[in-house]
């Protein structure tokens, strides 16, 4: 669903005067030693572990459905491309779009907003305004809004799961999945508070960022030493 809407953005915004400015490519020397910063790199793997979530739980929880067979090499090629795809494809749109808003306000593009949630939620609004049948193109651009639900019940099915399986509680499922919900409810409370974006904001920038990482790299340890490298690959090879 994500692809009718910024394909036609794109389409629509590409033609107009400063949707390329931010797009084309700048090799100054400047740009390239931020290239080679740490800090660039590990943004880069932080976004690469929050699109693909890994070491979030879920896709272990619903890889756990899979059959003992399944060709897991081709779901990771799949998975990994279309994401990669997507992301730069969302890359081109959002940048074209702030160019394009960078000219019509006649200021910097890097003015034109900050990073985080404002570049969904300001930049992609303010020119699905200005597109024919304006109504239709924010009802399906915001449908983007059904993809973050439906992320949700991954990661809340992964918490009663795990506590099925380490307290072996499978006769008791409704009971908590209802308190796993009730849990998670109760604790997205403070995210609708006047300090919600300031809490949204700490928990980005230490609950999932370089933590997530750190948490891959035990699981590959883990993995390694404790269940066996050779058996885990044993194991993927099998059809």
């Amino acid at each position: 669903m994500f692809w009718v809407p910024a394909g036609r953005v794109f389409h629509c915004v590409v033609p107009v005067c400063g949707a390329g400015d931010p797009v084309l490519p700048r090799c100054d020397a400047t740009r390239c030693q931020r290239r080679n910063s740490f800090y660039v790199w590990g943004d880069a793997a932080v976004q690469i572990f929050f699109a693909l979530s890994p070491a979030w739980g879920g896709l272990i929880t619903l890889s756990s459905y899979n059959k003992f067979h399944n060709n897991c090499y081709k779901d990771s090629l799949i998975v990994s491309i279309s994401n990669v795809l997507t992301s730069i494809f969302a890359g081109f749109v959002i940048f074209s779009v702030i160019g394009y808003l960078a000219h019509e306000l006649n200021v910097e593009v890097d003015k034109v907003v900050d990073e985080g949630a404002g570049l969904a939620f300001i930049v992609y609004p303010e020119v699905v305004a200005r597109l024919p049948v304006a109504p239709l193109w924010a009802f399906l651009f915001f449908m983007l809004l059904t993809l973050g639900l439906d992320s949700q019940f991954a990661l809340l099915k992964r918490s009663p799961r795990q506590f099925w399986i380490v307290f072996l509680l499978c006769e008791k499922r409704k009971r908590g999945l209802f308190s796993s919900s009730a849990f998670w409810v109760t604790a997205g409370i403070i995210f609708t508070t006047n300090a919600g974006v300031f809490w949204l904001e700490l928990f980005d920038k230490y609950a999932a960022n370089f933590s997530v990482l750190i948490i891959a790299i035990c699981e590959c340890l883990l993995i390694s030493w404790n269940y066996g490298a050779e058996k885990f690959l044993r194991d993927l090879m099998k059809r």
